[in-house]
């Protein structure tokens, strides 16, 4: 539900970066991205990177 509300106002204007972001969180399980929506945790390892706080955090106010 969260990340279908973020998709539907702004998948238009997505960047390369930001797909590129979306993608990395797509490919982790359930309980791991709820974590990083739900600020449980943040990003770490390979998730570690500028655009993927940034979408995290535009998608946590959505």
């Amino acid at each position: 539900m969260i990340l279908t509300r973020y998709l539907d106002a702004n998948e238009a204007s997505m960047t390369d970066d930001d797909v590129d972001a979306f993608t990395r969180l797509m490919e982790l399980s359930d309980n791991e991205l709820m974590d990083l929506l739900l600020v449980r945790k943040e990003p770490d390892g390979l998730l570690d990177l500028p655009q993927v706080h940034a979408l995290l955090a535009r998608i946590r106010t959505a």
